[in-house]
């Protein structure tokens, strides 16, 4: 501590003197403060979207068909999913029609609410839209099974073709199959909107007739619906081409989805686990050792409905 003779009067006379301008750089501290808090806050809440963003969620849309939906927790990603809402769609996706590289006819037009349906895989999110007017008793099941959190028991994508499909539906949970064995829980089957027969393979243009991304159901015979779906890997001119059950009631929408259909493993084609193993054990941990490299769906949310 420095004497008072370092000061003297000397020292009084510069406080005096600063008497006024005090009371201005207290009101500039004051707002300088503000400043810093603000900045400090704002770092703050950044850090806290960041870190939000890192698991993020899909939420029911508030013109959503009414449920308790689930949250699809996707793969982490500071971006979350490119599609979030029906908004996200451009019109050709949200009402398809044909056009020189997709769609050999166009799709029946959509009279009746669409939906957006998101699930998760283990190799990236599929974004689903759901078009009841083109199978209304096929797009109706579907949406029933995301609704009851069937596609969260972990389902097995089991028979995928690479250049073909991938087909899958049973559950990973096998008291979740009770609810579609038997012929008295088969759909009866929509009408063909696809142009039937050899001759409709494809079109002048070279469009195929049942177009990558196409979801329909597996069967084996007329009103065979039941719980296995099939998505074409590729543009494929046989499938639905006569067989019922093979109707379009809708597709998977985006960039991210298609990238995700791409990644799907192929590599056990026709030899993955057989169907009536995976309806006893379900998603069993011996499955899983003796197919490691097998892919599955996580969960499905309904994100958005108009």
């Amino acid at each position: 501590m420095m004497s008072s003779s370092s000061y003297g009067k000397k020292t009084y006379g510069i406080r005096a003197r600063s008497h006024r301008p005090l009371k201005q750089l207290s009101v500039a501290g004051i707002v300088l403060t503000i400043v810093s808090l603000c900045t400090i806050y704002g770092f703050c809440i950044g850090l806290n979207r960041t870190h939000n963003n890192d698991y993020y969620v899909i939420k029911q849309s508030s013109s959503a068909a009414t449920g308790d939906y689930n949250a699809v927790k996707g793969s982490k990603s500071s971006n979350g999913p490119t599609i979030r809402s029906l908004d996200d769609l451009s019109p050709e996706e949200l009402h398809p029609k044909a056009s020189s590289h997709r769609y050999i006819v166009s799709p029946p037009p959509d009279d009746k609410p669409i939906s957006l349906v998101t699930c998760e895989t283990t190799v990236g999110l599929l974004h689903i839209v759901v078009h009841p007017s083109w199978a209304p008793l096929g797009a109706e099941r579907f949406l029933q099974m995301v609704e009851t959190k069937y596609f969260s028991s972990k389902v097995a994508l089991m028979r995928c073709v690479k250049g073909f499909l991938c087909q899958f539906g049973i559950a990973g949970i096998p008291e979740y199959n009770k609810l579609y064995n038997g012929r008295k829980h088969s759909l009866q089957d929509d009408k063909n909107w696809l142009p039937e027969g050899p001759t409709h393979r494809t079109n002048e243009l070279g469009v195929k007739r049942f177009s990558k991304g196409y979801l329909a159901y597996a069967g084996g015979g007329k009103n065979s619906r039941s719980n296995q779906f099939i998505v074409a890997l590729k543009d494929n001119k046989r499938l639905g081409g006569g067989s019922p059950w093979e109707v379009p009631w809708g597709e998977v929408v985006g960039k991210e989805s298609f990238t995700t259909l791409d990644k799907i493993y192929t590599g056990y084609g026709e030899k993955g686990p057989p169907q009536g193993r995976l309806s006893r054990e379900g998603s069993s941990d011996s499955i899983q050792k003796e197919f490691p490299r097998l892919d599955y769906i996580l969960g499905c949310t309904l994100v958005d409905s108009r």
